[in-house]
């Protein structure tokens, strides 16, 4: 059975850019008699990510050629936090004081000792998170948040996820009303009234083929750090074809 790795916050990224993915179901275009197309989507698209790796060195350097080299070439896959370089700031997302706060930045700062946690990384603040008012079904696209936080200041193009137990990314694509909102891609799995949306959502990735995700070339003096493709594995699958 294949393996769930994580991936650790302390490699860093320099570079985040969502490409195109494979759709598990197909999209289209129909003619009409009169010439003119209406465009349609399919259902069940994916999301897939070139993911800049930074120059590193010594144990960080190690760490990310031996996580390359245990994805296999997408026989395995991990857990990754999306970081959104344009989420919105603490203030935005209700938070009293949120000015003195940031969470914004790929690096995480150390201790006042100058030391990080036993992982390599550095604290950091994240957003609260929300509670889900109303059950929804795998595979639809509605969501309804409590009144709390950011829960019904949401706005096109913000990106969002759920816990416990949710593997999955979803970004605004329509308000219907304070608190409600349309979102692509559809859900990976049924939300239940109780559970949690979080504005760092968890998705699970694969190398999109074997040469995809090759671990980076060394230099004199450090290791040159280059970009991996990956494709997101639904939630289901996950749970079927992966294991710790």
């Amino acid at each position: 059975m294949a393996r769930l790795l994580t991936w650790n916050d302390a490699l860093g990224i320099n570079a985040l850019e969502v490409v195109n993915g494979p759709n598990v179901r197909n999209s289209g275009s129909n003619t009409a008699q009169d010439g003119s197309e209406q465009v349609f989507a399919g259902v069940g698209g994916i999301w897939a990510f070139r993911l800049g790796l930074p120059i590193s060195q010594n144990r960080r350097a190690r760490f990310q050629r031996g996580l390359l080299d245990a994805l296999d070439g997408g026989v395995n896959a991990m857990r990754f936090t999306v970081y959104d370089r344009d989420m919105m700031s603490p203030a935005e997302a209700g938070i009293i004081g949120g000015s003195h706060c940031d969470w914004h930045g790929v690096g995480s700062q150390n201790w006042s000792n100058g030391m990080s946690w036993s992982n390599g990384a550095g604290w950091k603040t994240t957003a609260p998170t929300v509670q889900v008012v109303a059950d929804a079904a795998a595979n639809t696209g509605i969501i309804r948040l409590e009144d709390k936080f950011w829960g019904h200041t949401l706005g096109y193009g913000d990106q969002l996820g759920f816990f416990p137990f949710h593997f999955g990314m979803y970004r605004v694509v329509e308000v219907l009303e304070p608190g409600v909102y349309r979102v692509k891609y559809r859900l990976r799995k049924a939300l239940q009234a109780g559970d949690y949306a979080t504005l760092h959502p968890v998705i699970v990735l694969r190398p999109t083929n074997k040469d995809a995700a090759n671990a980076p070339g060394q230099v004199p003096g450090y290791t040159d750090g280059g970009d991996i493709l990956l494709t997101e594995v639904i939630d289901p699958y996950v749970r079927r074809h992966f294991v710790d």
